[in-house]
């Protein structure tokens, strides 16, 4: 019986795995990044390939690059959760079968549209208070702790601008004009009118590159490290160096006094020795 169990078991996780599909992967990652998975946590490290219902977290000084396999992009900042509900890409069947929906709960995070909404697949990704639907762009977005949801309209890329439009039960509203925000204070209130940003906001605003030039300048910094390191490394060779030589100089130095003490004192001695023998001879 405890083998038969053991072979149900088995097939039943081999069949798992063999049905689980790799829906996108981490490209670049940094700091603390964390994924759920079948009830278990796996740390996230570049190259990591994503699957159907992973629970993507990132930490205080965590951050990732996200592409999906129709080439989507998605961007998360530290403090962020990310769930993929679904994801279909498959053109190989008529019709085709594409379509993606998302979750962040909390945190800051960007979308650049891939072959999914390109091709017209439902696209949306949802918070506490609203739904996001996309139509071939780019945006960025916030979650409160407290759901409050700010997204504002992206370039992507390419320079292109689509739209975006932030519902919920109470209403919606559509954005067409890039850097132009819509804030959803609660799921039973309309979101707000959208409202363009000022030049301190646009300064700010954590957009598609914002990621990757953390990630370079967080490897530009460990390189600037090891350098410095191997700098230190090299100087405190070279002074254990110059300490060593200044030790042997300094041993001989006094090699060679010794030797000089010593040959002074055989000659003194000698001088002693003629002395004597000169006077017993008188």
């Amino acid at each position: 019986m405890k083998k038969f169990f053991f072979v149900v078991s088995f097939l039943i996780l081999f069949v798992t795995n063999a049905l689980a599909i790799t829906v996108g992967e981490v490209k670049d990652k940094m700091g603390s990044t964390f994924n759920e998975r079948s009830g278990k946590t796996y740390k996230v490290v570049s190259g990591y390939l994503l699957e159907m219902h992973d629970f993507l977290q990132t930490g205080e000084d965590g951050a990732m690059n996200i592409v999906f396999v129709d080439n989507t992009k998605v961007t998360l900042a530290p403090n962020t959760e990310f769930l993929i509900d679904e994801f279909a890409f498959d053109t190989t069947v008529v019709p085709i079968e594409i379509s993606m929906n998302v979750s962040v709960n909390v945190g800051t995070f960007t979308y650049e549209s891939g072959e999914v909404s390109k091709l017209g697949g439902d696209v949306e990704i949802v918070t506490p208070t609203a739904s996001i639907t996309v139509q071939g762009t780019a945006f960025s977005g916030s979650v409160s702790t407290s759901g409050v949801t700010t997204i504002t309209l992206l370039p992507d890329s390419s320079g292109q601008v689509g739209a975006v439009t932030v519902s919920n039960d109470a209403g919606s509203q559509t954005i067409t004009q890039v850097y132009t925000s819509v804030t959803v204070l609660s799921d039973n209130l309309v979101p707000r009118a959208p409202s363009p940003l000022d030049n301190l906001q646009k300064k700010n605003l954590f957009d598609l590159d914002s990621v990757e030039d953390d990630i370079e300048d967080k490897n530009d910094l460990q390189f600037d490290r090891k350098d410095n390191n191997e700098f230190l490394e090299n100087e405190k060779e070279m002074f254990e160096s110059n300490e060593l030589l200044e030790q042997e100089t300094l041993e001989i130095e006094m090699d060679a006094k010794e030797a000089n003490e010593i040959e002074e004192q055989i000659v003194s001695e000698e001088l002693t020795i003629e002395a004597d023998t000169l006077t017993s001879d008188t």
